[in-house]
């Protein structure tokens, strides 16, 4: 057999060499190569007896072609040159011995060749018969696709048989898999709690009827109720304390069946709560004692709940959250603890339960962030309101409290623009008040200081027209507040200011401050008051300047003898009543600041100051001064300064 396929091999080989040898036969020789791939490729899909088929077909083609154009060419060649070449071939094709076939295809053929290569005369050679050749190889191709492409069906027909059937084992096998699974997961599940499961808040999971009431006795010995309050704090009631009894009742069953093993393969992965009935008993009392101790409970403690509301943040509108509280429903309370021992719970959140007072409104109502987005059209009205050298930024506060709701919508109430401003008026008018001074001795001791002369007081009808005005145009805008009277500065402890005298009765001292800062400081003398001449105390401001001029006291009737001379001539004694001033004091320095009472220089009359000459030898209610200390008051000072004037302690001004 091997001897026979060399013998083709060596004999194809030389046939190509010879077509190689003819002009226009190349083509040929590409089809033939064409064959040699598709055998390969057949080949390699290792199918063994189809490849055996179509190598013997291709073989027999490829030899019996190259035969007939061997023949052919020798039969051409013959008749130009040797005809017994021709003789020779047919002679030895007639031998049926292998060993001569080979042999005349090694020596004769090669000669052959060669003596025809040398021949060089290819114009010889017949188109027609070229054509005649290409036609009958292409058909010899198109007969051996047609049988290639037969094989091809029938070998994938029988590969789709054979991965069909695969296929139908495969999933017969899984289907048998997961039947035996399920009836396997039912089985076990019917007599085993899934892997997470509590009863009566106890941890069962995976074990069976037996063993999950042996765990829940035992747990049941040291029971305990766990109260989780709405802030996050737990209160613990001890089965011990309240000498509590359990004896749970024959449902565990029940529990097992609630399972739906039926359901077992989705079931298995989620968390199932079972309640197992009890027959529970404690005493109440000791109960009732514990409540008594819960700081919980103490109405002292509670916060109130609170409504979600619409306030200012940051200075503007925004949704302030509810306040949830602690205000515990006692009652309720109570409900739940005693129904939770009665069912063995162990846990128990009690804003669930229902144990709080709860606000009413929360920050995601819907009509609440209505209003919201209603009052928020006024954002872009910033108001600022001007008060004499104070000003204010309320933002939108203001809005928030002269808004006033109209249907869905809000305007500007101005009832309720006249509360604002009478509230800026009890809080910046000053006149008429107690105002707190702090004074320069003492170690800056706090006085308390009343009275009229000056101060702050708003006009609120001009105000409130003036800032409704404003609000109504929603547009940015200052409005300067309208004041009936003013002080001296609305920033600060007081309005009083920088610039002050400050007479301090206790001390017995006068201090000034010009913007700020002390220029003069001195003892003085102030009214008598062992006599009820004491210097009126309070705020006051300098009335009037005069330098110099005579301190004159109030006026009376004064009766006295003189002589005078009768109508006769004659000299007589008569009584004569006349209107006199108490007193004449000439002065250099005069400041009045409460009608007659004032600051003045007493240098004609005295020498000494301060100490506790006021009380017995005081003056008649005036604060008198040193001369230099007068004299730099007078210059420094003008009408409308603030006079401050005081005792530390004016129940006992001795």
């Amino acid at each position: 057999m091997d001897e026979k396929k060399k013998s083709v091999s060596e004999e194809t080989k030389a046939t190509n060499e010879e077509l190689n040898e003819l002009v226009g036969f190349e083509e040929i020789r590409n089809a033939l190569k064409k064959i040699d791939e598709k055998k390969a490729i057949i080949e390699a899909e290792g199918k063994d007896t189809e490849e055996q088929t179509k190598e013997k077909v291709s073989e027999d083609k490829v030899e019996s072609k190259k035969e007939e154009v061997s023949e052919e060419k020798k039969e051409e060649v013959s008749e130009d040159k040797k005809e017994p070449k021709k003789e020779e071939v047919s002679e030895e094709k007639k031998e049926p011995k292998k060993e001569e076939i080979s042999e005349e295809k090694k020596e004769p053929k090669k000669e052959e060749v060669t003596e025809e290569k040398k021949e060089p005369k290819k114009e010889e050679v017949s188109e027609d018969k070229k054509e005649s050749k290409k036609e009958e190889v292409s058909a010899e191709i198109k007969n051996t696709d047609k049988k290639e492409n037969s094989t091809n069906e029938k070998v994938m027909v029988k590969e789709e048989k054979k991965s069909k059937k695969g296929i139908a084992i495969f999933f017969g096998t899984l289907v048998a898999l997961l039947v035996i699974a399920y009836v396997a997961g039912v089985m076990y599940f019917s007599n085993y709690f899934y892997p997470s499961v509590a009863i009566n808040g106890t941890n069962v999971s995976n074990m069976n009827k037996d063993a999950a009431k042996t765990t829940l006795d035992e747990f049941n010995k040291n029971y305990t109720l766990t109260l989780e309050t709405i802030d996050g704090k737990k209160v613990i009631i001890a089965g011990s304390e309240i000498e509590m009894s359990i004896q749970l009742k024959d449902e565990l069953d029940d529990c097992l069946k609630a399972q739906k093993t039926y359901l077992w393969f989705v079931n298995c992965m989620k968390h199932h709560d079972f309640t197992v009935g009890a027959d529970a008993t404690w005493n109440q009392d000791k109960l009732n004692g514990i409540y008594e101790k819960m700081q919980i409970l103490d109405k002292k403690l509670m916060i109130e709940p609170k409504d979600a509301y619409i306030g200012v943040e940051d200075g503007k509108f925004a949704i302030v959250k509810e306040v949830l509280g602690t205000t515990i429903n006692t009652e309720q309370f109570k409900t739940t603890v005693n129904d939770s021992l009665s069912k063995v719970v162990v846990n128990v959140k009690l804003q669930d339960a229902g144990c709080y007072n709860l606000p009413e409104v929360y920050s995601t109502d819907e009509t609440l962030n209505a209003d919201f987005a209603a009052k928020s059209e006024f954002v872009d009205g910033v108001i600022t309101l001007q008060l004499d050298d104070l000003t204010l930024e309320p933002s939108m506060e203001l809005y928030d409290k002269v808004l006033e709701k109209n249907g869905d919508s809000y305007t500007v109430s101005k009832t309720q623009v006249q509360r604002y401003v009478k509230d800026l008026a009890a809080q910046y008018d000053t006149i008429g008040t107690e105002r707190t001074f702090t004074s320069t001795y003492g170690g800056n001791r706090k006085v308390k200081i009343s009275g009229s002369a000056f101060g702050y007081e708003i006009d609120q009808e001009a105000t409130t027209n003036a800032l409704y005005n404003a609000l109504q145009s929603k547009k940015n805008t200052t409005v300067e507040v309208i004041f009936k009277s003013k002080g001296y500065t609305l920033q600060g402890e007081n309005d009083i200011g920088d610039t002050y005298i400050e007479c301090n009765l206790s001390e017995q001292k006068v201090v000034a401050y010009k913007d700020g800062k002390k220029i003069a400081e001195g003892d003085c003398v102030s009214g008598c008051e062992a006599i009820g001449n004491g210097t009126c105390l309070g705020l006051y401001k300098i009335q009037d300047k005069l330098s110099p001029t005579v301190l004159r006291g109030p006026q009376k009737a004064v009766t006295k003898t003189v002589t005078k001379k009768n109508k006769k001539g004659k000299k007589v004694k008569v009584k004569e009543t006349k209107m006199e001033y108490e007193y004449e004091s000439p002065v250099t320095y005069w400041m009045q600041f409460n009608g007659g009472y004032g600051l003045h220089d007493a240098a004609g009359w005295r020498s000494v100051y301060g100490g506790s000459i006021y009380y017995y030898d005081g003056s008649h209610g005036c604060v008198n001064l040193p001369y230099d200390l007068a004299q730099t008051l007078y210059k420094n000072f003008d009408i409308g300064d603030p006079v401050v004037v005081y005792f530390y302690d004016n129940e006992n001004r001795k």
